[in-house]
């Protein structure tokens, strides 16, 4: 690998292809750490006689001044490769039509390739009401002026912005960029100068309290803890090495690498956090949506089952938008019917009820 310390040029075309590699290897089973992301060990207690109606429950949530439908949002995915501008109209117009949130993928391309806005204006085209979460990497955020970024949000109409981090990611990524030292000051010195809000999330190795707590007095608006147990980019980076290449063993070794998405959770209840926990890795369906929540989450992320209806209609690189647009409204309008059961046989009749009641366990 190329030392971190020398300067990397950014090339589009370099930019492009991995993106384009990252989701045709993201729907290979292999990167999937499925059944690991510790939600089976959270129970959530049963109630026999809720004191409601079904029609009663409420999984409303909000984000500032935005009513959402629902917690749940759509979680950074893609962005900067042909396939893009479908998958993200596709996400966008979802976002729209249900307000739900939506994380953009990696807008690090942006920053050297003017050119490279015209993909999200034609998204906002499309979906003009669509509640954008702008996504810069915490090595570009090192690097970055406050002003460039803000020229990042402005672009995408965004109200707010994920930073995200990924050491794991970085080190196994044959162009991967490891210079991190000073992220902690960067951040705060980000939420003193941005218009949004930010949100810092991992991409699916997950947090321990100890770094946790460093996020305590940022000013930072929410820390997605995005744990392990779902899409793991250690495990997509390595499968774009050779298999006798040194990255796909090393990759190979990490493959298990992070905290599960549960135990970040946990790790976050010991902290007590200034700011807002939101969580994500390995989401699957409405219930684990509920654990999350209830273990103190105000915002839960799903990617993969998303990705998965969007793609499903994928014919010869073409999309079809009609038919991914059910396909995603179907996939939604279930995990929301699923979480409205957990809550009405928790006897919750909203998210705060929820949370309120502490009806979970831990059964490790």
């Amino acid at each position: 690998m190329e030392d971190s310390s020398q300067s990397k040029s950014f090339s589009t075309a370099q930019f492009s292809q991995r993106k384009s590699d990252h989701i045709r290897i993201a729907l290979d089973p292999r990167v999937q750490a499925e059944g690991m992301n510790g939600l089976d060990k959270v129970t959530l207690t049963h109630e026999a006689l809720p004191n409601m109606n079904f029609s009663e429950v409420d999984i409303s949530a909000s984000f500032f001044s935005h009513k959402l439908s629902s917690p749940i949002f759509i979680s950074s995915m893609t962005a900067g490769h042909e396939k893009g501008l479908h998958i993200n109209t596709a996400f966008a117009k979802l976002s729209a039509r249900h307000k739900i949130l939506m994380g953009v993928g990696s807008q690090r391309r942006e920053l050297n390739d003017s050119e490279a806005t015209k993909e999200w204006q034609q998204v906002r085209a499309q979906a003009p009401e669509a509640l954008l979460l702008g996504n810069l990497g915490i090595a570009q955020l090192i690097q970055t002026k406050s002003n460039q970024v803000q020229k990042l949000v402005d672009s995408l109409g965004a109200i707010g912005l994920f930073v995200h981090l990924n050491s794991l990611q970085e080190c196994l990524q044959p162009e991967g960029t490891t210079d991190f030292k000073d992220g902690l000051k960067a951040i705060e010195n980000l939420t003193k100068t941005l218009s949004v809000p930010v949100i810092i999330k991992e991409v699916g190795c997950g947090f321990s309290a100890e770094t946790l707590k460093r996020f305590n007095g940022t000013g930072v608006h929410a820390v997605d803890v995005s744990g392990f147990g779902g899409t793991h980019w250690g495990r997509i980076e390595g499968l774009r090495s050779g298999e006798n290449e040194m990255l796909y063993k090393v990759a190979e070794t990490f493959a298990n690498w992070g905290v599960s998405t549960a135990q970040s959770m946990r790790n976050a209840l010991e902290v007590k956090p200034d700011y807002k926990i939101w969580a994500s890795g390995g989401v699957r369906n409405g219930l684990e949506v509920a654990k999350l929540l209830a273990m103190g989450a105000s915002h839960v992320g799903v990617a993969k089952p998303f990705l998965d209806a969007v793609m499903a209609e994928e014919k010869s690189a073409e999309i079809s938008a009609e038919k991914a647009d059910q396909q995603l409204d179907k996939m939604l309008l279930q995990m929301e019917l699923e979480l409205k059961i957990a809550l009405f046989c928790t006897g919750s009749q909203s998210i705060n009820d929820l949370q309120k009641k502490q009806v979970w366990k831990w059964q490790g």
